[in-house]
């Protein structure tokens, strides 16, 4: 069937180029006046598709003048989606951190999956019309790994991205043993030493006190005892004092001093308190308080004690029994109708060429696969 470019929009355009002779007449760019053009069109039944499945469509064709339709065909590339996170639970409510990696990749590029031969009842009087279906492969079913019960270091090797886990404990080193945020990760840290089975070789290596650890609790008690704060500002419990300096970056120095320290000329001290050798434990000025954090000559010895636990156990939920990933992967398609044709003259000429119909860009259709 032909499509003309009607008599009344050549007229329009006509009317267009008196009253504006500069504008560019876009029309002979495209085609002639009464120029036949081939076209393709499809709808699909449905967006989603099950794999393993078909997903149904109706296509619309025609062909030029003295060109015979050949066949039509189905055209897609497969996407795949990967959307992967996990979540620290060693530390905590204190260590509230996850991960995510998210990615979209063409798994095939565009490539044949269903034809469909060309058949004189298409004809409708205006257009070659046809239903059909197309096969979607099983093996793009989706995929979930959600709060593993064991670990499964194969299954995690394929699914997440190279380097997430060894990004991820570096974000937990600088969380709790980088001076800038140590202070905010105190009780995470704490938390993290009492109840992780910790040896005392890996204690001895950096220079922390070796406990009994042989109780049913696993030590937990001794290193509650060991990792000590004073509770109570009074005097008794005070082993010395502190002024604050600051740095050329305007950090604040904490300036330790014994409890006979004469300040100077209007220097404001305030005391420190009795507690474990990494723990330093004041007065704050600013919250009326005791306050406490590592002491920052202590951060490096604790990162080096925390490399000592698997990436795995710090994503581990002791309360559910579930190490804490979770993954999905889907598929989708990016499918095109495509129809073929041939000049009449030549359909038993194998080297005459076929000629390609194809819709545009915006006749994409996306399928996703459940």
């Amino acid at each position: 069937m032909k499509l003309n470019i009607s008599a009344a929009l050549a007229a329009t355009v006509a009317a267009a180029a008196l009253t504006g002779c500069a504008n560019h007449d876009l029309i002979p760019d495209i085609a002639e006046v009464g120029q036949a053009v081939p076209t393709v069109y499809w709808e699909v039944g449905s967006t989603v598709c099950k794999a393993g499945e078909s997903f149904s469509f109706q296509g619309k064709y025609t062909n030029v003048p003295g060109r015979t339709p050949l066949r039509s065909e189905v055209w897609y590339q497969i996407l795949r989606s990967d959307n992967a996170s996990v979540s620290a639970k060693l530390g905590g409510a204190s260590l509230s951190y996850t991960q995510t990696a998210a990615t979209l990749d063409t798994m095939r590029s565009f490539q044949c999956h269903a034809s469909f031969p060309h058949q004189a009842e298409y004809w409708d009087g205006h257009q070659n019309i046809f239903s059909g279906t197309v096969p979607v492969s099983r093996t793009l079913s989706p995929v979930t790994w959600v709060d593993a019960s064991e670990w499964d270091q194969e299954r995690f090797d394929t699914y997440y991205p190279e380097g997430f886990a060894l990004e991820f404990v570096n974000k937990i080193y600088e969380y709790l043993t980088s001076p800038e945020s140590a202070p905010s990760y105190y009780s995470a840290l704490r938390t993290v030493y009492l109840n992780y089975n910790f040896t005392n070789e890996q204690f001895a290596a950096v220079g922390l006190p070796q406990l009994d650890l042989s109780a049913e609790d696993g030590g937990a008690a001794v290193k509650s005892d060991a990792w000590f704060a004073t509770t109570e500002p009074t005097e008794e419990n005070q082993v010395g004092v502190y002024f604050i300096t600051y740095d050329a970056n305007g950090k604040a120095v904490y300036n330790e001093r014994p409890m006979d320290y004469v300040p100077a000329e209007g220097e404001v001290v305030y005391p420190v308190y009795k507690s474990s050798p990494w723990v330093f434990c004041r007065y704050d000025d600013n919250t009326g308080g005791i306050s406490t954090s590592v002491r920052e000559d202590w951060l490096p010895k604790f990162r080096t004690l925390l490399q000592n636990i698997p990436f795995r156990d710090w994503i581990y939920d002791s309360s559910n029994g579930v190490y804490k990933v979770d993954f999905s992967r889907s598929y989708s398609l990016e499918a095109q109708f495509r129809s073929y044709d041939k000049d009449s003259d030549k359909l038993n000429d194998p080297n005459a060429p076929e000629y390609e119909g194809i819709t545009s860009k915006t006749d994409l259709k996306t399928i996703s696969i459940n």
